[in-house]
């Protein structure tokens, strides 16, 4: 099904997703997601003025003619595969105690719930996998203290007590939890340093936003970089390699320029350190790079990594 819109002064600046949010849902009937918008996008299915514009980000004018061919049935398809439910296991906690439960968050699964109540979310299926392990009972409880974007993957924790909320939201809106992420990159049009450091805003407000970057591996066709943000700034990663010269892979937003193809965004949450809320005990979580990344990065050009060890699972006495 192909859709035809010319852009009027009210479009001048807006972003090509923005556009098409206000613009083709209504003419198609269905309701479109940001990320499948997106999809659409990267997909080279939205043409402006006759030439595939593959950058959602994309600033337009007025005057052009935008040209969307969809597939409706492909569409349905694709909506059907995200309202399926995610069952979380016992493979996929990380560290659980008393107050506390680490989880292994899959690409494609957002954090918390969305406006659609047929989309599943992490949030969902942790409470789902803790309410099965009760005969009776209240609701499980669960605090959010942290969250990673929709395809990124890695550890997530949650307090299971109200008594742990104070001690984890201190830990993270200071500097009390050490985060450290893995990140597959476009290769950067001049040399990076090994090590380097990006301080600067990533907000409107002006915000403090640092993060410490390593390269890891200079491979044929892009970088593999640990990054350890020392602020919690929104897509603070995503935009300060981004700035770098150095886009994560899959990053439909930030990135400049195409590279090698990728299944999703290449972010990886890989460890994070904290003391324990309750006794200060050092606590270390980690998740394994999944499947997704390895296979990137070994096309990449670089040897795949041993498997990865199962991930323990920590319990302290009562």
């Amino acid at each position: 099904m192909k859709r035809t819109l010319r852009t009027t002064a009210a479009h001048e600046g807006q972003r090509l997703d923005d556009v098409l949010a206000s613009w083709l849902p209504a003419v198609l009937g269905v309701p479109l997601s940001r990320s499948t918008l997106r999809r659409i996008v990267m997909a080279g299915a939205v043409s402006v003025n006759g030439r595939a514009l593959r950058r959602p980000g994309r600033p337009l004018r007025a005057g052009l003619r935008l040209e969307a061919r969809v597939d409706l049935d492909r569409l349905q398809r694709d909506r059907a595969e995200d309202a399926r439910a995610f069952s979380l296991s016992h493979a996929d906690v990380l560290y659980e105690d008393d107050v506390l439960i680490a989880v292994d968050k899959p690409p494609g699964l957002p954090t918390v719930p969305t406006a659609d109540p047929r989309r599943p979310s992490l949030v969902g299926a942790v409470k789902a996998f803790l309410a099965a392990r009760r005969s009776v009972g209240a609701e499980p409880y669960l605090a959010v203290h942290q969250r990673l974007d929709r395809d990124t993957s890695g550890v997530v924790l949650f307090a299971t007590d109200p008594a742990a909320n104070a001690g984890l939201a201190a830990a993270f809106a200071g500097r009390g939890v050490e985060k450290t992420y893995r990140a597959l990159t476009e290769s950067p049009r001049g040399r990076l340093p090994r090590r380097f450091t990006v301080d600067a805003p990533v907000t409107d407000d002006g915000a403090a936003a640092r993060t410490e970057l390593t390269v890891l591996k200079a491979l044929p066709r892009g970088l593999l970089v640990e990054a350890r943000p020392l602020t919690g700034r929104k897509h603070q990663i995503r935009i300060h390699l981004a700035r770098s010269g150095a886009a994560i892979l899959g990053d439909d937003r930030y990135a400049r320029r195409r590279g090698p193809s990728v299944p999703r965004l290449m972010l990886h949450a890989r460890r994070l350190a904290l003391a324990h809320p309750f006794t200060g005990a050092p606590i270390v979580i980690e998740s394994p790079l999944p499947a997704d990344f390895q296979r990137a990065l070994a096309a990449l050009g670089a040897a795949s990594d041993p498997p990865p060890a199962p991930p323990r699972r920590r319990r302290l006495p009562r």
